[in-house]
């Protein structure tokens, strides 16, 4: 085994480990709300057991983020594939995404979606994780202005778009944008800091469904990301 697959292993055994932990501590934090007897104690604003459970959040969401780029790069991601209607599948997304835009006033939500979209054979699961990624990387690089999602058909594919009015991507940082471990911040204290990870998956993920992705983007403009998922 090269040193390569012995580090990705390792990432995906340590990943596996932790989020097994962190759902199991999550869990118990969330048993207390139902103690008849801290009731009174948990209604006081910020409580500790409150603060407990809002640091495991985005943990969680972080170290599944290492999972998922581990079953990426061990081969070990599968898809549950049916047929999904888009559009029952979009009002899951949507609803999801309204309440990302809540958290920014100045940003508003636009869909574009045509009339008589076939249904697809997909992972309806893993399809609304890179909708999700997509729309929450949007939302993220958007200071004002809005967040579109449009959907149309093409000869032999559905083709999905994210795009947003947001800081954009330098023509110099493009190349970087689905690499694993990187940013386009220069600052390295900015709260929107991640691992670079996300775009890594949605990739993989659109791959797995025989699809492409791509994404246009100018500096100070804002940004594109588009994919396919054959019909």
């Amino acid at each position: 085994m090269s040193n390569e697959n012995k580090y990705n292993e390792y990432l995906y055994r340590m990943s596996n480990y932790l989020r097994a932990g962190l759902a199991d501590a999550q869990s118990k934090v969330n048993d207390l709300y139902r103690i008849e007897e801290l009731q009174d104690y948990l209604e006081i604003k910020d409580n500790p057991i409150e603060h407990v459970l809002a640091a495991l959040t985005p943990l969680i969401g972080q170290v599944n983020d290492f999972q998922d780029y581990a079953e990426t790069v061990t081969d070990r991601m599968e898809l549950a594939l049916e047929e999904v209607d888009i559009y029952d599948l979009l009002d899951g997304v949507m609803t999801i995404a309204d309440q990302l835009i809540e958290m920014n006033p100045k940003i508003i939500l636009e869909e574009d979606i045509v009339e008589n979209l076939p249904t697809i054979e997909a992972d309806p699961a893993r399809l609304s994780q890179v909708l999700l990624n997509l729309i929450h990387n949007a939302v993220k690089f958007t200071e004002s202005g809005s967040v579109t999602v449009r959907v149309s058909r093409e000869a032999n594919d559905v083709l999905f778009e994210v795009s947003d009015t947001g800081i954009g991507i330098a023509e110099a940082d493009q190349e970087l944008v689905f690499e694993p471990f990187e940013t386009i911040l220069a600052d390295k204290n900015d709260p929107r800091l991640g691992f670079g990870l996300g775009l890594k998956i949605v990739e993989h993920i659109v791959d797995l469904h025989d699809g492409e992705t791509w994404f246009e983007s100018e500096a100070g403009v804002g940004s594109s990301f588009f994919f396919t998922i054959p019909l």
